[in-house]
């Protein structure tokens, strides 16, 4: 193999590897040519993925599934959300599972009806006592659930998931007995990492297997925004401190990230800015409201450089209902009437972040938060 070769090789694997990371579904519906791409690379990149960061890829005709292993405890979660931003929820994980029950359920096929589908939903939710409410609330969640294996590319096109607003509002069409859903059985199967009637309880399903420090660090480097020292377990970080170097480069051979290391802790960060799901600073209600309360906050309690600091509810929620009284124009109407729900969802945001953590009545503002305080630049008088 020529040099040139190679190096286009090499290129090719980690954008199909940057591919996976940034949508762990990937069907020939939504991106034809990364999967295509994942095809090409697959036998290199199940040995990446399985050695680096212990998960499993699969790779079929139809569909590429990156089944990740859990992060440490002290990670934070990440929800699904609807269309509308909000998270799932119970209510909404319920209603997901028995959708995809249903759509796996003997004798069904590639295609449903939908009215057979909902039929299916609720005698599987009577067999086992769960109760799920009718009417209106029914739709929505439904449709919720729909749209998020739409997403994932388990349910082909119909009439629902066109209108993101229709959570909102109706629900699923009228004529739901005319609409026919479209099913990729394979990738069905593979939605959850294993069978969830062989745990002993939920609580299993995120329990994060014991494995080693160099594989538990690279883990946290990638999918996480940012690493606290305090995080880190003092075998993973004496590895970041040993193998630094050895460390950046796999990041960049891997993925195309450069690793950054400060006093406060480590971030593998992407220069082109577009291998993440959670962009910020950026538009809408919490994505604004968080990054004024981290300069709010950092002006209020003058946090030591390179220190994390203590923020108490009440703080954060007097801080909050001013800003909201500043920008109640152009913010969300539910959050300027609730600030308590924009407290809740921002904090989820900064948590997300690796920005934050819960501590106590409050969150603990880690220090990187600091960075995102906008600052004025003095310009000359003409």
């Amino acid at each position: 193999m020529s040099t040139g070769t190679a190096v286009q090789d090499a290129a090719g694997r980690r954008d199909a590897a940057r591919a996976m990371l940034q949508r762990p579904i990937l069907t020939a519906l939504h991106d034809p040519d990364s999967l295509d791409l994942v095809r090409r690379h697959s036998t290199a990149l199940r040995a990446m993925f399985a050695d680096r960061l212990g998960y499993t890829l699969i790779v079929e005709t139809e569909f590429a599934r990156l089944v990740k292993t859990p992060l440490d405890a002290a990670a934070p979660l990440r929800p699904l959300h609807r269309a509308t931003g909000g998270e799932f929820g119970a209510i909404g994980y319920t209603y997901l599972a028995l959708t995809a029950a249903a759509l796996l359920a003997p004798g069904q096929g590639d295609r449903i009806p939908m009215a057979v589908l909902v039929e299916q939903v609720r005698a599987d939710a009577a067999a086992r006592d769960i109760e799920i409410t009718d009417g209106l609330a029914e739709r929505r969640h439904l449709v919720a659930a729909l749209q998020g294996l739409m997403e994932w590319g388990v349910v082909g096109e119909t009439d629902l998931g066109n209108d993101h607003d229709r959570d909102d509002h109706d629900g699923a069409d009228s004529d739901g007995d005319e609409v026919v859903l479209t099913v990729c059985r394979p990738l069905l199967r593979h939605l959850t990492a294993f069978a969830l009637h062989d745990l002993p309880g939920p609580s299993a399903a995120i329990t994060a297997r014991p494995e080693t420090p160099r594989r538990r660090l690279y883990r946290r480097l990638v999918e996480d925004p940012f690493t606290a020292r305090d995080d880190l377990d003092p075998e993973a970080l004496g590895v970041l401190i040993r193998e630094r170097a050895e460390i950046a480069r796999l990041l960049d051979e891997d993925f195309g990230l450069v690793l950054e290391v400060r006093t406060e802790g480590a971030l593998a960060y992407d220069p082109d800015g577009d291998l993440t799901d959670l962009l910020f600073p950026g538009s809408g209600t919490v994505n604004q409201a968080a990054l004024l309360l981290i300069s709010e906050l950092v002006d209020i309690l003058e946090p030591v450089p390179g220190s994390a600091v203590h923020v108490d509810a009440t703080t954060l929620e007097n801080t909050l209902t001013g800003l909201v009284a500043t920008h109640a124009r152009n913010w969300r109407g539910e959050y300027v009437r609730d600030v308590t729900a924009l407290c809740r969802d921002v904090t989820a945001l900064l948590v997300r972040l690796g920005l934050a953590r819960p501590r106590g009545d409050g969150l603990l503002l880690a220090a990187p938060a600091a960075r995102y305080r906008p600052t004025i630049s003095e310009s000359p008088h003409s």
